[in-house]
């Protein structure tokens, strides 16, 4: 059995992806073989296809870390063909081991977990890592006890699928939100998925001072770098900041001052759990569940594979919004 796969590459001082044929004899070893039918594209997926980031620790590799589709072969006795599954994350997939942008996935059976209820092989890497990692940073806003009467909520990278979840998810719950973006034609957009409020990343502080303005209740930064520099700076008294991302940057500068004068907290957000791991967050954002975003549909959308290449090299340009679904076949 023939089938495509985007390969990734290291040519002397250049990572370079190109669609190859394979057979599964060509991928990395596993007991279960899945014929892919959506995958993820997540902003690592897109560094690591375009050859912009060292995402990919192992050349030459298939990238992708989020895929669906239906049991082809198994030799575990966990899983048989026609079972519809899904992998999703890990240290391992599309980083070091051939990941979810090929035809055909072969893997462990460790890293397999069946479509939970409530969910198709769409929505399961539409929503996927993306819209649980924003519920892991809402539910640890709310753990905090950031409530909808405190004031409002920021959001950094608004336009990005990890934050227009959620948006989605917050407005929902009945929380101000202020969307941030660094475009500015994108407020229909934002206010239509749950966005009270849009600013621009660099109205979220309205001065250099080591502390300013008092204006938000929580923050949810998916950017890094100086918009969250900002926001720990304007956050109101005993605020929290939930924060995991890096796009504009993996360093960022603060005094002390919002953590000893204002009690403000930062919370980093690691959501890379295994499937199996997921089980409330994932009840929580089935359909029918509070946290189970109202506007997949304009959030998410899908591209063909054969555009795959063409849209990370977007995606890394700083073109795009929402979330990309590839459909195989």
């Amino acid at each position: 059995m023939k089938f495509n796969a985007v390969r990734l590459f290291s040519e002397g001082n250049r990572r370079v992806s190109r669609v190859v044929e394979q057979s599964v004899d060509d991928l990395d070893p596993g007991e279960v073989v899945i014929r892919a039918q959506f995958a993820a594209v997540n902003y690592k997926d897109a560094r690591a296809v375009s050859g912009a980031g060292n995402v990919i620790k192992r050349f030459p590799c298939i990238p992708g870390i989020e895929v669906s589709g239906v049991v082809a072969a198994s030799a575990s006795p966990d899983y048989r063909e026609g079972d519809r599954v899904t992998v999703q994350g890990g240290q391992e997939f599309g980083i070091r081991h051939d990941g979810a942008f090929s035809e055909v996935v072969r893997v462990p059976a460790a890293w397999v977990a069946r479509i939970p209820p409530g969910f198709d092989a769409y929505d399961v890497v539409a929503l996927g890592i993306g819209a649980y990692t924003s519920a892991v940073a809402v539910e640890e806003l709310v753990r905090r006890g950031v409530t909808p009467d405190q004031g409002p909520v920021a959001i950094t990278g608004a336009t990005g699928g990890c934050s227009s979840f959620a948006i989605d998810m917050l407005s929902g719950l009945g929380y101000t939100v202020v969307a941030s973006t660094g475009k500015s034609g994108e407020t229909a957009y934002l206010k239509s998925i749950g966005a009270h409020e849009v600013i621009g990343r660099d109205a979220i502080a309205t001065s250099d001072k080591p502390l300013d303005e008092q204006r938000w209740a929580g923050a949810i930064d998916a950017v890094g770098g100086k918009p969250l520099s900002d926001l720990l700076r304007t956050m109101k008294k005993r605020g929290v900041v939930c924060a995991f991302g890096n796009a504009a940057g993996e360093a960022f500068t603060s005094s002390i001052y919002p953590f000893i004068l204002r009690s403000v907290s930062l919370a980093g957000i690691n959501a890379n759990h295994p499937v199996a791991r997921r089980e409330t967050g994932w009840m929580r954002m089935a359909k029918g569940g509070d946290l189970r975003p109202r506007h997949l549909d304009r959030i998410c959308f899908e591209i063909p594979f054969a555009g795959l290449k063409d849209y990370c090299e977007d995606v890394i340009a700083g073109g795009i919004r929402g979330r990309a679904v590839v459909r195989f076949g």
